[in-house]
């Protein structure tokens, strides 16, 4: 079951997103529907430094979307469980936090009373988002139903979860990212146009 999770968990998403027009103080956008404002993102950034500090896991346990970066890392995040959840409601998909609360006990017991906790920290989900990040888990998995094999599965659900991220009209802060591409936000440009030849 946790090697299931663990796989499924793992899924990059494969969609591309300008880094340009976001709304003054939003980290990311999504369309007409609620943004991750500067504030949330920062506040959750700051949640899951302290959580860090105080479970600081060995850099070989971290599953960051990117290790140069915590604040683009738990953005990532945050933005994967939106499209998760907005895969569910496409599909007709009902999460019931019972079902949640299953997930998160079934783990519990099979790796140890913290292992959730640490789990959901080591992929940059600070401790006050665990349980979306048990849905999305939730939500990846009865994606991947019918398919084969993990292999299959990870195929599955990649591919619904594309789908859905496409529709999105995701916009990512240039302070975050230069776009939103295969799960990952991408290193702002930072790179200055070099001077004409003669400019002064």
């Amino acid at each position: 079951m946790i090697r299931k999770i663990l796989v499924v968990a793992a899924l990059a998403l494969g969609v591309t997103a300008c880094g340009d027009q976001t709304r003054m103080g939003a980290a990311a956008t999504f369309g007409d529907t609620p943004r991750i404002s500067e504030a949330e993102l920062s506040g959750a950034v700051n949640e899951w430094r302290d959580s860090y500090k105080e479970n600081p896991l060995p850099a070989q346990q971290l599953t960051l979307a990117d290790p140069e970066s915590t604040p683009r890392s738990v953005l990532s995040r945050l933005i994967s469980m939106r499209v998760s959840e907005k895969a569910a409601d496409d599909r007709g998909i009902v999460v019931t936090s019972a079902q949640v609360d299953e997930l998160m006990g079934q783990v519990a017991r099979e790796g140890g009373a913290e292992f959730f906790d640490l789990f959901t920290m080591s992929y940059g989900v600070p401790p006050s988002h665990r349980r979306e990040f048990a849905r999305m888990i939730v939500i990846n998995n009865r994606l991947s139903t019918g398919a084969g094999s993990d292999a299959a599965a990870n195929e599955q659900v990649h591919q619904a979860l594309q789908q859905t991220a496409r529709t999105m009209r995701i916009k990512v802060n240039p302070r975050y990212g230069s776009g939103y591409d295969e799960g990952l936000l991408q290193a702002p440009v930072t790179t200055l146009s070099r001077r004409e030849s003669g400019a002064a």
